[in-house]
């Protein structure tokens, strides 16, 4: 059913003349006639009874006049609501990152964008590695907050944060908890419990051992940063991690200890090129400036 033409019923009704209704809605009066003939011919009913140069309503549009105004009404209510709906939207960025995210300084940045922007609404999700860039090519985030260890795509802009590096984790009595840095090579006999293939260090940690010269053995994979640094605390192995991240999670039975050699990493927000939303592009031009 057509709106405009409900508009201009209940505007006539009220009028009763067709050229003051015309001069209401900025039109003529040959479309008033057209549009309230059109209506008419929809219902299958006359609206107004027709008598020499005036008009009156039938007892058929007397009927139908408060359905349309409710329809108009409700019309109106809904609009109302989409475009408080678009605005709220508009003002909210939806962002992914890793699960570690609050382990980093680049977390801080949120903090304060909330605080200087509280009319923005931020809603994080925490997502692993190894999803993060499909999740945001595929539009079901805005921008996330990643690790690379290498970045080349032309489809996405990023503002490199912070870096961060591998160190050993090991139990408090491991014979190299006192060294100042270690070889990884140096681990070559020990039980590795590393965070698994969901996360983008599994291959890395590999490629570490594969470049000291040994295949490590592996008796735990997981993605729970937690629960590795505590079987690493119950003496059950050793584990390689990102430095920031294991400092959160180290406890009094666990010491870290630096790398000899390491693999560079760079943690950035990421998100597609071209138009965003307001709350997007307010949240990127505030990192840009305070980085």
């Amino acid at each position: 059913m057509n709106i405009h033409r409900l508009e201009i019923f209940v505007d006539l009704s009220k009028t009763l003349n067709y050229t003051e209704t015309a001069e209401n809605l900025y039109t003529t009066q040959g479309n008033i006639s057209k549009q309230i003939l059109s209506l008419e011919k929809e219902l299958s009913v006359s609206l107004f009874k027709r008598e020499h140069r005036t008009i009156v309503l039938s007892d058929e549009g007397k009927l139908i006049l408060p359905y349309a105004k409710k329809i108009i009404q409700d019309n109106l209510e809904m609009q109302h609501t989409l475009a408080d709906y678009e605005d709220a939207k508009n003002l909210t960025v939806e962002m992914y990152t890793i699960p570690t995210m609050p382990n980093y300084s680049s977390f801080g940045y949120i903090t304060k964008f909330l605080k200087r922007h509280p009319e923005v609404h931020m809603q994080l999700k925490e997502e692993e590695s190894n999803n993060l860039f499909t999740a945001l090519k595929s539009d079901k985030c805005e921008i996330i907050f990643a690790r690379t260890f290498s970045f080349n795509d032309d489809e996405l802009e990023h503002i490199s944060m912070e870096s961060d590096n591998f160190v050993a984790v090991l139990p408090k009595h491991h014979k190299l908890a006192k060294a100042k840095k270690i070889d990884v090579g140096q681990l070559k006999d020990d039980n590795f419990l590393i965070l698994g293939r969901t996360t983008n260090l599994y291959q890395p940690v590999l490629d570490l051992c594969h470049k000291a010269g040994f295949k490590p053995k592996i008796t735990y994979e997981g993605s729970r940063v937690d629960l590795v640094v505590q079987m690493v605390a119950n003496n059950m192995g050793i584990s390689l991690m990102m430095a920031k991240t294991a400092k959160g999670f180290s406890n009094k039975n666990t010491v870290l200890v630096p790398l000899t050699s390491n693999i560079e990493n760079k943690l950035s927000f990421f998100r597609k090129k071209g138009k965003h939303s307001e709350a997007n592009d307010m949240f990127w031009n505030f990192v840009k400036k305070h980085n």
